[in-house]
């Protein structure tokens, strides 16, 4: 598998979007939602402005369908982690090979350019239902792109999960985002991921409306999904797992549901594990892999000027 899924380039200055699909080797339908609007791009011969370009993430792990090898590639974007891995200093097996190829891949197609602005996707899939959202810095929730994507928006949840490549990205200059398009190998996921793509390139000045109107047959999918769900939710509350603590999650949850306070949501080696606040569940673990047992998110209300 090559870790190049496509690259245009276009004759005026525009943006630089960066696409990344499998950064999670068992969240694959972001790959094929790329090349599908990149297919389209090339057969129908749309002008585009700036340069897009699309990347395989951990490839290993796809051809074996897992989540990971040894380490989850999405927790391993340090500046001290890339300086030991070009020493030869691998801290995170069979990912470090992976970590590098992408890292130099990204990297080079910053050089010498000049972009009105910088805008990064990470594409993922979640284990549960309604694993629609975006996954933001605060101080980008109000781009025009993300709001275009008209899914909940999460805040603050680099303070949770460290070294994501998206706080990575979002320190270089990037309007960096990670864009969950639903449950894992699903169709669903296909076409919200399809939809959002033609969303970011229309918003970030890529395309014309006119092109994004005719290429983009998913386009109402976005607005529905996220009608009668929360537009801003911060996290309460992260239960963390370890292979050790035999956890699984009580069948039945899915994002954003309401809980109560001692709410039975799993169990685990010692016994059931409670909800310890009111709010709504959030990435509940139904996989075998993953570090993540089960958030709780409250919705954030929207400051009204009177």
């Amino acid at each position: 598998m090559e870790r190049l899924l496509g690259k245009i380039e276009g004759s005026e200055k525009g943006p630089l979007v960066v696409c990344v699909a499998g950064l999670h080797g068992n969240e694959q339908i972001g790959i094929h939602a790329f090349r599908n609007v990149f297919s389209a791009i090339q057969k129908h011969s749309i002008k585009i402005k700036g340069k897009l370009v699309g990347f395989c993430g951990n490839i290993s792990a796809i051809t074996t369908n897992r989540r990971y090898i040894d380490y989850d590639m999405n927790r391993v974007w340090f500046d001290h982690i890339l300086e030991d891995i070009s020493k030869g200093q691998s801290p995170i097996g069979a990912e470090s090979k992976q970590v590098e190829e992408l890292y130099h891949a990204i990297e080079a197609e910053l050089v010498g350019g000049d972009y009105t602005c910088l805008i990064f996707a990470d594409l993922h899939a979640t284990s549960s239902v309604n694993g629609n959202f975006v996954v933001i810095p605060e101080d980008e929730a109000d781009h025009p792109v993300i709001k275009s994507l008209k899914l909940p928006v999460v805040l603050e949840i680099d303070k949770y999960l460290e070294g994501t490549l998206l706080a990575y990205y979002h320190k270089k200059g990037f309007i960096s985002f990670a864009f969950e398009g639903g449950t894992i190998g699903t169709e669903h996921v296909y076409q919200l991921h399809t939809s959002g793509l033609w969303e970011i390139l229309d918003k970030a000045g890529m395309i014309s409306e006119h092109d994004h109107e005719v290429e983009d047959h998913y386009a109402n999918l976005l607005a529905s999904v996220g009608a009668g769900l929360p537009r801003s939710v911060a996290i309460l509350y992260h239960h963390k797992v370890k292979p050790t603590d035999q956890f699984r999650m009580l069948p039945g949850y899915k994002n954003f549901q309401p809980i109560h306070k001692g709410q039975h949501l799993a169990i685990d080696y010692a016994g059931n594990i409670l909800a310890p606040f009111d709010g709504m569940i959030f990435m509940p673990l139904y996989q075998s892999e993953g570090e993540d047992g089960f958030f709780i998110v409250e919705e954030v209300k929207a400051n009204i000027s009177v």
